[in-house]
């Protein structure tokens, strides 16, 4: 794996190497796409397939499935990925200060998963421990851009499961999954920073078990 670099300077005019065109992908239109896949967010079972092979094949492996659990755990979009620096993070209390965009709300989330806290103790000590600068960098120690992020999930989610996806479907299985959990929906409302309730409410569409007791035999 290459090795990680510190990024001393967290200027939102930093430029990344790694510019990518989204017309590259096919993935353009996200709801063409959907319509491909049958639906806009991923199962657990599929999420899981993609970080495998991201951690068997990604040269930033331990970057980039980081940036893929931590959309999938806090359904962040994909901006809110690129901006997350490392002063929004704390390691010993295991939170996270989560910044929205589109009016969102801000607020605090707990580090819960273990495999996301240990990919980012990882990575923190591989950037050898910074105080600030942005989380997730290029090998030239520039601000990874949307399009790469984007580009690598496409291209990893068409190997691991023959469909490109895009990364913001990760943002609805993380409302999909708390409300299947019956995560009560104002808690979810909060959890993913949406100010209007009733965008929350598609989750409770989007989720299976809302149907568990129905029984034809």
């Amino acid at each position: 794996m290459a090795k990680v670099v510190r990024l001393q300077s967290s200027s939102n005019k930093i430029k990344s190497a790694e510019t990518w065109k989204d017309k590259n992908t096919g993935n353009n239109s996200r709801v063409e796409n959907d319509l491909l896949r049958g639906r806009k967010h991923m199962l657990a079972h599929e999420i899981d397939e993609v970080c495998k092979l991201v951690k068997a094949q990604s040269r930033n492996a331990l970057r980039d499935e980081l940036i893929i659990q931590m959309c999938y755990r806090h359904g962040l979009r994909v901006t809110e990925v690129t901006n997350l620096q490392w002063q929004h993070i704390d390691l010993e209390t295991r939170q996270v200060q989560i910044n929205r965009i589109k009016r969102g709300i801000n607020n605090t989330h707990p580090l819960a998963s273990k495999r996301e806290l240990m990919l980012l103790t990882r990575l923190y000590k591989a950037q050898n421990k910074p105080r600030v600068g942005y989380v997730f960098i290029t090998e030239r120690e520039t601000i990874i851009t949307k399009s790469t992020i984007q580009k690598m999930f496409s291209s990893y989610s068409e190997k691991a499961l023959g469909i490109k996806w895009n990364i913001h479907a990760l943002r609805h299985s993380c409302g999909t999954e708390l409300v299947t959990r019956d995560t009560h929906l104002v808690t979810t409302q909060h959890f993913l920073g949406q100010r209007n309730i009733k965008n929350t409410e598609i989750y409770v569409h989007m989720a299976a078990n809302q149907f568990d007791g129905i029984a034809w035999d």
